[in-house]
């Protein structure tokens, strides 16, 4: 015997007995089983306590033969109140009297005493999962019906017969369409379409659901002002206790003013791509000048840059030259020094002081140039800088422009042609730069670049 106390836990028992012996021992082995247990020691005592819980209690156990009111009378007073409360009687005696009494009030068991309790719990676990059952379909009823519920509130709910005659719309249906039920029951489904809808859709349809398919797709039916209104519709046969087809179902949701919407929206796609073509072509034109401007503006940074390139080889050249003219000049002194007599020496110091006098006179010059020169490069270097900084962001805001117009293929192609154009450009300025690097010495280079 397999017991699901689960299910026992989950009810209520009413037992009534008159003998106290029984009654106790027999209510307390039942209380672990049963959610709660209530007794009574006689048939009025029963009634009264089935009365005062009958919203509570699942099962009823009784004895027939008690005082003040027998098992049969109360059950019989019970099920004027509830026909469908399961009860088992428990007796003494098994006379056919009391049998057909209890079958005539519908008990579930008839048992006889002494009890066997292992029989009469495995039928009062019978009992409890045939409530529970009742239980499941009652609720799968109540989900059912709040599932119909919905849908017949958010969807257009058509039935056929099995001509895919009419035989029942929903109220959201009349709304809608502006019918009324009694104007299409027993037309055609294909009643419905609008004049322009294709037959061949219809025939599809048919086919389909006649071979005992689902159909699925849009349908743009007619409203009773001739205008039209289109739907997402699902087309489904239903099918008797026997499993024949018995009609069909459809299921439509009303779907205008989505597609209204998104005609709308691909209108305001259209324009906005008109616009952007527009605007892209007059951002063209006005990235071409600048690109123009930039350039005419490189190729004159270049050519500054080559002169002072220039003019950084002649200084060097210069400072070169005055060093080797200085280290000969100390070597002729020394030579003069050693081979010659004191007065030779007096005025070969007199002509070396003249002579560091020219050179001191020199490098104050050349320093004074270098000076003038690395200022004049400095200012140079600050105003490329600026420039290419400011046509930077120029470039910037054009790719920008570009940026909301690159769905155009041509204007991307420029667009990748400029870009590579500008960084030949800056690869231009960056090989100066590295000319200048290669060309001039570390003191120059700190002077040029800090």
């Amino acid at each position: 015997m397999s017991i699901d106390k689960n299910l026992l836990k989950r009810l209520t028992l009413l037992y009534v007995e008159d003998d106290d012996v029984i009654r106790n021992e027999l209510s307390q082995l039942l209380a672990n089983f049963f959610s709660n247990v209530l007794v009574g020691k006689d048939g009025k005592e029963g009634l009264r306590t089935y009365l005062e819980n009958q919203d509570h209690i699942d099962i009823i156990l009784t004895d027939i033969n008690m005082p003040a009111l027998n098992g049969i009378d109360m059950i019989k007073k019970i099920r004027s109140i509830d026909n469908k409360i399961p009860v088992i009687f428990a007796t003494a005696h098994s006379d056919t009297e009391f049998l057909a009494e209890a079958i005539k009030l519908r008990a579930q068991e008839y048992i006889v005493k002494p009890i066997d309790i292992r029989h009469l719990i495995s039928l009062l676990n019978d009992i409890a999962s045939n409530l529970y059952q009742e239980f499941l379909l009652k609720q799968q009823q109540i989900e059912l019906t709040r599932y119909k519920e919905i849908l017949d509130s958010n969807n257009i709910v058509i039935k056929m017969d099995i001509h895919l005659n009419i035989t029942y719309v929903n109220e959201l249906f009349c709304k809608i369409s502006g019918f009324n039920s009694d104007e299409l029951i027993g037309k055609e489904f294909k009643s419905l379409k609008y004049h322009d809808v294709s037959n061949d859709i219809y025939t599809n349809l048919y086919a389909n659901v006649l071979n005992n398919k689902h159909w699925q797709g849009n349908l743009k039916n007619r409203k009773i002002d001739n205008t039209f209104y289109t739907t997402d519709a699902h087309v489904f046969p239903t099918h008797d206790e026997t499993g024949e087809m018995s009609g069909a179902i459809s299921i439509q949701k009303d779907i205008t003013k989505e597609l209204n919407k998104k005609r709308e929206i691909q209108l305001a796609l259209m324009k906005d791509k008109s616009d952007i073509f527009i605007r892209g072509k007059e951002g063209f034109l006005e990235q071409s000048h600048t690109i123009n401007d930039l350039r005419y503006k490189l190729e004159k940074a270049q050519h500054e840059l080559d002169q002072s390139i220039r003019n950084i080889d002649k200084y060097i050249y210069s400072n070169e030259k005055y060093r080797l003219e200085n280290k000969n000049l100390k070597t002729e002194i020394g030579l003069y020094k050693k081979n010659s007599n004191s007065h030779t020496a007096l005025k070969l110091t007199r002509e070396n002081s003249d002579l560091r006098l020219e050179l001191k006179k020199l490098k104050d010059k050349l320093s004074q140039i270098e000076q003038d020169d690395e200022k004049r490069l400095a200012q140079l270097k600050i105003n490329y800088d600026s420039k290419i900084i400011e046509q930077e962001e120029k470039l910037a805001e054009l790719t920008e422009k570009l940026d909301s117009v690159q769905s155009d293929e041509v204007l991307l192609q420029k667009l990748e042609y400029w870009k590579e154009k500008a960084k030949i450009e800056t690869a231009r300025i960056e090989n100066l730069e590295k000319q200048i690097i290669a060309h001039a010495d570390a003191s120059m280079m700190s002077k040029i670049f800090g």
